[in-house]
């Protein structure tokens, strides 16, 4: 009797856990989805693509996706999310009824925006835009001057937003809000992804994110760091375009001047964080190729300034640094472990500066006239 008892055990707690995983796979088949979807070009992607799209087919009559996304914005209704686009959405969803239900509903290729309903085609609203069709520029400056902002109104902070994808949202936006939590002069909104890029906006989409995220804000500055992950290659009308040809370099260019040109379509001042120099080489050859693309497009743009981390968190060859030795003779490290981020102290390197900026402290005669900022 022992054995059969033990026999049932095992054949129930199976089928338990056989029905946890369908469960879990059901609820993440968008998730699935995205996964593949954010895979490089190559044989990896060409078998996942398909197998989870055909996944998602089969699991949309069960609705676990529509119930996935009604219990994310349930959760960001009530504080457990920081996730700016969701809670757009959770704010949105709160003042029309069944719209989210009905988009989301809707999502026949699969592939959802950050508020969870299906996201259009890629498109580019700036084509045209400043610097996108401008010849490369062959070197990126180390030193370039922040421009003076106008000073800040009495009772009127200057409402800052932080955009771009983990370059911003790792060390760089954490060191700024906590800098500026007592300003009053200062207000500071979150407009970043992590996992994100202008690479493939199939994938996410940052001209349809973007607005959702500030929704009704008209930031007076944007601070943005982005195109970690831009460096892969991408189809286009059906087409291939390997990473670092021609036509990848034109089609990125004139992505990421579509992007300036909608961060500063508000009347903003547009501050370019350029992307730090890498520890592995080979990637750190991609990040200088980026840069050199988006110094290009940032230096056509008359209301857009060029910040290059290079001489704060570099050495005088401005390659890799980890760690940087302080006046009293202790060790910071400045990058995070993985050779990609910065970490808090080298994040406030810049964002120290990028602070002091924002709101200049007030000068007494005595002192003299600020000196202007070289970076």
């Amino acid at each position: 009797m022992r054995k059969v008892a033990r026999s049932h055990s095992v054949r129930q707690m199976a089928l338990v856990l056989a029905g946890f995983l369908a469960a879990i796979l059901l609820l993440e088949c968008d998730g699935l989805v995205n996964w593949a979807d954010h895979l490089e070009q190559g044989p990896l992607r060409t078998s996942a693509v398909p197998v989870t799209l055909a996944f998602q087919r089969v699991a949309r009559p069960f609705g676990a996706s529509i119930v996935r996304t009604h219990a994310l914005l349930a959760l960001a209704r009530v504080g457990w999310s920081d996730d700016a686009a969701l809670l757009a959405a959770a704010d949105a969803s709160n003042t029309r009824s069944g719209s989210a239900q009905g988009c989301c509903g809707s999502a026949a290729n699969g592939r959802t925006s950050a508020s969870g309903c299906a996201a259009p085609a890629p498109h580019n609203l700036f084509l045209n835009a400043a610097g996108a069709h401008a010849p490369l520029l062959p070197v990126v400056p180390r030193s370039t001057m922040l421009m003076p902002l106008p000073p800040v109104m009495p009772g009127k902070p200057r409402v800052v937003a932080l955009a771009g994808d983990s370059m911003m949202a790792v060390g760089l936006s954490a060191t700024m809000l906590r800098q500026v939590v007592d300003n009053r002069n200062l207000r500071v909104i979150k407009a970043f992804r992590s996992g994100t890029g202008l690479a493939r906006p199939e994938v996410f989409n940052w001209m349809d994110e973007y607005p959702a995220m500030l929704g009704a804000e008209k930031p007076d500055v944007v601070i943005v760091a982005i195109g970690a992950n831009d460096g892969q290659g991408f189809v286009v009308d059906g087409k291939v375009l390997a990473y670092g040809t021609d036509g990848w370099e034109r089609v990125y260019q004139e992505r990421l001047a579509s992007y300036l040109a909608m961060l500063s379509s508000t009347g903003a001042r547009v501050v370019w964080v350029g992307l730090p120099p890498m520890r592995v080489a080979s990637y750190n050859e991609k990040i200088a190729t980026i840069n050199r693309i988006a110094y290009t497009v940032v230096s056509q743009h008359p209301e857009a300034m060029w910040f290059n981390p290079v001489s704060y968190v570099s050495d005088e060859a401005a390659s890799y640094r980890e760690f940087v030795t302080l006046p009293d003779g202790r060790t910071m490290r400045i990058r995070a472990s993985d050779g990609i981020h910065l970490s808090d102290d080298g994040a406030g390197l810049l964002t120290s500066v990028l602070v002091r900026w924002l709101d200049p402290p007030v000068q007494t005669a005595s002192q003299g006239a600020p000196a202007p900022s070289h970076r």
